[in-house]
């Protein structure tokens, strides 16, 4: 088959090329590799994170290669911020298609009978609460031209749990819920609102633990990659999923089954 007949039938799979999309912790580990995979395959990426240097870091390794990135600083707990990064992204690209919620934080492997109810608010409102304000800062967008892909990053903590930091579990548990919700309450402006819900996965985030243990239970033997989560949101922010909304996607190397 010639080379232009698959590129063709690969831009009418996805539909990717020349859509706008908002990736919040795009700085480090699985939010970079978000960005890097879908300014890949045509997307304009608008970058975020708290992370300045980082973030910009991403998208000068993006834009070096001829492809769409730009960087924005932002605390995806502030309200100012989030208006920020979507004035950027409309000011930039005319519009925001795709919103990926990455941006996220744990709590150092904490049990319940160490957690602070300040350090409990502290992560619902970095992994949860943040959800809730880029999501209902975008839809209004979204809504007036009456398409747009929403894709929360989970974890598989918030589906079997963890043996540790239940406020964390708590979180990304919510983002699950929350989706699930608001696929139901969006779906007649033809916004479509997934999860993805990883696994053990290499980043900074998880390098705080050892892995040995988790990596025997799964089938694969080996923790994931950023790119082995950046594929499945791909998948989510595509044409290819339109039939898909309120769903968990969990790659996680076969350690768990839903």
């Amino acid at each position: 088959m010639e080379t232009r007949v698959i590129e063709q039938t690969m831009y009418n799979y996805f539909k990717l090329v020349g859509k706008t999309a908002i990736v919040t912790g795009a700085g480090n580990g699985i939010g970079r590799g978000i960005a890097k995979v879908l300014a890949g395959l045509g997307v304009n990426v608008v970058a975020c994170d708290i992370e300045k240097e980082n973030v910009e870091d991403v998208v000068e390794e993006i834009t070096s290669q001829g492809l769409f990135a730009v960087a924005v600083y932002c605390g995806v707990r502030k309200y100012e911020d989030i208006q920020n990064v979507i004035r950027t992204a409309v000011d930039t690209y005319g519009t925001v298609d795709i919103l990926v919620n990455d941006a996220a934080g744990c709590g150092g492997g904490v049990t319940i009978d160490d957690i602070t109810e300040e350090e409990w608010m502290r992560l619902i409102e970095l992994n949860l609460n943040s959800v809730y304000r880029f999501t209902m800062s975008v839809l209004p967008l979204m809504r007036a031209k009456k398409s747009g892909k929403i894709v929360n990053i989970s974890s598989g903590a918030g589906i079997v749990g963890d043996f540790s930091d239940p406020h964390y579990a708590a979180a990304k548990g919510g983002v699950i819920a929350f989706s699930k919700e608001i696929a139901h309450e969006v779906a007649k402006d033809h916004i479509n609102v997934n999860c993805v819900a990883p696994g053990l996965v290499d980043t900074r985030m998880a390098r705080i633990r050892p892995w040995e243990d988790e990596i025997a239970d799964t089938l694969w033997h080996r923790v994931g990659q950023p790119e082995d989560i950046a594929y499945a949101v791909a998948y989510m922010a595509s044409a290819a999923s339109d039939y898909c909304t309120g769903q968990v996607l969990s790659p996680n190397g076969g350690a768990w089954m839903q």
